[in-house]
């Protein structure tokens, strides 16, 4: 377990799969020929006098929905080469795969080596710090913030020397980050003159709201107990001996910063970086997992609505700016919780999204369809017409058009007999008839009940009973080639195969 203070225990675990994740994963899988996980960039250094090569990974390369709009926190990754695929491997999968959420999506950027010592070797002169992080302060960062969608939360993470440089950039710069991550820092180097410096100068610090955490391998010599270490003075152990001499002064300390450590008996030097990377990474987000079950998204009532409001509140104090879930994630419980008749839940949901998402059309035209099965018709042509106000969209249109026409609107038999026959969802290999039945057209699907599709305009459908499913038929004059169907779960095409 970690060894920790000043932290509450993590939350709990929770494995909800989710009908979307699904349907988005069979729509937006890439078909490509390679695997792209990140790309390369070069930047000039003038602190440095030299070029710089960049690993880069940002979430929209591996995300299946992804967003260009969204900003990400940022991890800095010191001998980036060696790590930049583990690091990604590790976000990915809590991020990202089977709808995990233990970490937050996050934009991973490895910096290359050049001269490794030069870069991470504190400088000799305490009050004139080494020129990589004035590289990092003055050139890296702000070339980063403004050439991608950035949030105000930076993690850096070293190995070896480079865990040595994260605490040399914690003690003597520490507003350059929010939280580090030291993995076999060398504390030992210089005769161990920069953790001196450390235990020193680090008290002095503000170091509130500050994370650290230090991943320690089994370096002792072949027979030596862990117990018999505080009494060895052999050059041998020195490396383990000063991490655990910083790890004993930071338990000790009191200035705020919040710290965790964890020593790993069955890892070397060169195995350790990959578990204490992903150890870090859960101790600095361990107030990110939701702490909720699969009976909290089904309950009838409201409470889910809070318990998210509530935790994305705290994400949001914990990181220094707004956090909300996906606006995609809450619009399919809201809709679910509608198709129930939840509508107390459904109403706090949509509202919600509302709150987090005021500049989205979606939101409004998902509020006025939940007032269109309340019947309050007032209300659903208010939230569509604010929807239209932020963008015009040709189906929330169609449904304040069969609102403001209500009664007007009909249909015959020989209108919605162009639109009947067979047809064939090519991906998934599911045949749909349409049919006509007392002058209404419905659609049978095998394995599911019979749904009603009702007119809004022409070649558009809505889907009785289920608000936000839209039908558009294409058509080729009085025949049909195919159609979409766009629910809240996903986009569907069909072909039309024959009457």
């Amino acid at each position: 377990m970690w060894k920790k203070r000043k932290i509450r225990t993590g939350m709990k675990t929770v494995f909800i799969t989710f009908a979307f994740v699904l349907f988005s994963f069979c729509l937006n899988a890439q078909n490509e020929k390679y695997i792209t996980i990140g790309t390369k960039e070069v930047i000039t250094s003038k602190v440095l006098n030299e070029n710089r090569t960049l690993w880069i990974y940002t979430p929209n390369i591996t995300s299946q929905n992804p967003n260009p709009d969204k900003r990400y926190p940022v991890l800095y990754v010191l001998d980036g080469r060696a790590h930049f695929y583990s690091t990604v491997g590790i976000i990915q999968q809590h991020s990202q795969a089977n709808g995990n959420g233990t970490l937050p999506e996050m934009i991973v950027v490895a910096i290359e080596n050049t001269n490794r010592v030069r870069d991470f070797v504190p400088s000799n002169d305490l009050d004139n710090p080494n020129p990589f992080i004035e590289f990092l302060s003055s050139e890296l960062i702000p070339h980063i913030d403004k050439n991608y969608k950035t949030a105000p939360y930076k993690m850096l993470v070293g190995h070896s020397l480079g865990g040595l440089t994260v605490i040399d950039i914690l003690t003597n710069f520490p507003e350059l980050f929010n939280a580090y991550i030291a993995i076999e820092p060398s504390m030992w180097y210089g005769n161990e003159k920069y953790l001196t410096n450390t235990i020193s100068k680090l008290p002095k610090q503000n170091m509130k709201s500050k994370r650290l955490f230090i991943g320690t391998a089994n370096t002792l010599p072949k027979g030596m107990e862990l117990s018999q270490l505080k009494n060895d003075k052999s050059f041998e152990t020195q490396h383990i001996r000063s991490i655990f001499k910083l790890d004993e002064f930071l338990k000790a300390t009191t200035n705020e910063l919040i710290y965790a450590s964890k020593y790993y008996e069955n890892e070397t030097h060169n195995t350790v970086p990959l578990i204490s990377a992903y150890e870090g990474l859960r101790f600095i987000f361990d107030f990110y997992l939701l702490d909720a079950t699969e009976k909290d998204f089904a309950d009838a009532t409201d409470s889910i609505a809070s318990k998210l409001k509530t935790h994305y509140a705290n994400i949001t104090e914990k990181m220094g700016y707004m956090n909300a879930a996906p606006e995609a994630f809450i619009n399919y419980f809201a809709y679910e919780a509608l198709h129930k008749h939840y509508f107390t839940k459904a109403k706090a949901l949509f509202e919600l999204n509302i709150e987090w998402y005021p500049e989205s059309s979606n939101v409004y035209d998902s509020y006025a369809d939940y007032y269109l099965a309340q019947k309050d018709t007032a209300n659903a042509v208010a939230n569509y017409q604010k929807a239209l106000q932020i963008k015009d969209n040709t189906e929330t249109r169609s449904k304040l058009n069969a609102l403001i026409n209500k009664g007007t609107i009909k249909s015959a038999t020989v209108d919605l007999q162009k639109y009947a026959g067979v047809y064939v969802l090519e991906t998934y290999n599911i045949f749909i008839i349409l049919e006509i039945r007392d002058n209404k057209l419905f659609a049978k699907v095998p394995g599911q009940e019979d749904d009603e599709f009702e007119f809004q305009s022409e070649h558009i459908f809505s889907v009785k009973g289920k608000p936000g499913y839209k039908v558009t038929f294409e058509m080729k004059g009085d025949n049909p080639k195919g159609f979409t169907s766009v629910q809240p779960n996903g986009t569907f095409n069909a072909t039309f195969k024959n009457r």
